[in-house]
C-alpha cells in the first residue's frame, strides 16, 4: 500500500499493493495489465500483442530486482521514494493518482492544449518512468545503480540519457535473463517511445520545455535542437504522436503501479509526506 499525505491522508491508489505476493510474476503481471488495459480503454486504443510482452517483461525484472536488494539498498530506495523529494524535483516520485487520472493528449482537440498534455506526460510520466525501469534492470542485473547519480542524469538529460541506455542495455542484452518474448516486448516499448523520423521524443520534449514552438490553426511550428532550423508538423503527425505517447504511457503507467505494488509487498507500507 503506498498512501500520498500532507497532515491528512489521501485514499490510497486503488490497486497498489494488491498483487499479493510480491515475488509472484503472474499476479504483478496480472495488476500492470488491468491498469494498462484501463488507460487503453480511456482513450479508446486497441491492444497490441507486444505490450503484453513488455508486461511480462516487466514482471521479470521486478522479480529479480527484489532478489537484489539487501537492507542498506531498502533503506535508500525507502528513503528516495517517501523522503526525497525533499532534494530533488518533485515529478521523480510524484503521487501516481495525479497523474493516471490526468487527462491524455488525445481527448484534447485544440493543437495547444494537445502539446501542453503531451508536454505533461513526457515530462511527468515518461522520463520518471524509464529512470525507475532503467534502474530496476541496472538492479535486476546485479548492478548497484545509485540513485542519486542516476536520477540527476535523468533530470538533467531529458529524454535523451534514458532513452539511449534503454538501447545500450539492449544491444548488451541486460538483464540476461530475458527470453525472446521479453526481448521482443522491450523492443515494443522502445518502438512506441519513437515518433518517427522527422522528430526524436528528446527533441519535442526540448522544444516544448523551452517553448520553441509556435501554434499556427491546426499546424504546429517547432525548432528541435538537433536541427539548423524549425519545421511546421501538421494535425495528423500530431495525432500521431499522441497514439505513440498513449500506448508508451500506458505502459509505463501499468510499470508505475507494478513497481509499488513489489516495493510496498517486499518491504512494507510506504508513507508519502508531501507538504501542504
Amino acid at each position: 500500500m503506498v498512501q500520498f499525505c500532507s497532515r491528512g491522508c489521501q485514499p490510497p491508489l486503488e490497486g497498489v499493493g494488491g498483487a499479493g505476493d510480491p515475488e509472484d510474476l503472474i499476479k504483478n503481471m496480472a495488476l500492470g495489465r488491468r491498469v494498462h488495459r484501463s488507460c487503453l480503454k480511456e482513450v479508446g486504443i486497441p491492444e497490441e500483442i507486444g505490450a503484453e510482452k513488455a508486461l511480462m517483461a516487466f514482471a521479470h525484472v521486478l522479480h529479480h530486482t527484489l532478489d537484489e536488494m539487501d537492507e542498506e539498498r531498502w533503506l535508500e530506495l525507502r528513503w528516495h521514494l517517501q523522503e526525497g523529494w525533499k532534494q530533488s524535483e518533485l515529478t521523480l516520485w510524484e503521487a501516481p493518482d495525479r497523474i493516471l487520472r490526468a487527462d491524455p493528449p488525445m481527448t484534447r482537440k485544440e493543437p495547444l492544449s494537445r502539446l501542453l498534455a503531451i508536454h505533461q506526460e513526457l515530462e511527468h510520466v515518461v522520463r520518471p518512468e524509464l529512470f525507475r525501469l532503467l534502474w530496476c534492470m541496472l538492479t535486476s542485473s546485479g548492478r548497484r545503480p545509485g540513485l542519486r547519480s542516476l536520477e540527476m542524469r535523468s533530470v538533467e538529460g531529458g529524454l535523451l540519457f534514458p532513452l539511449m541506455m534503454l538501447e545500450q542495455l539492449s544491444v548488451q542484452g541486460v538483464p540476461a535473463f530475458f527470453d525472446e518474448d521479453e526481448k521482443e516486448g522491450m523492443s515494443y516499448l522502445r518502438s512506441c517511445l519513437q515518433l518517427g523520423d522527422r522528430l526524436s521524443t528528446d527533441e519535442l520534449l526540448g522544444a516544448l520545455s523551452s517553448r520553441q514552438y509556435h501554434v499556427q490553426g491546426a499546424k504546429i511550428y517547432l525548432e528541435p535542437y538537433l536541427r539548423s532550423g524549425g519545421e511546421w508538423f501538421t494535425q495528423r503527425e500530431i495525432a500521431t504522436w499522441c497514439v505513440s505517447l498513449a500506448r508508451s504511457c500506458s505502459l509505463l503507467y501499468a510499470f508505475r503501479v507494478m513497481f509499488l505494488a513489489a516495493v510496498s509487498g517486499e518491504s512494507g507500507p510506504l508513507r508519502v509526506l508531501l507538504p501542504d
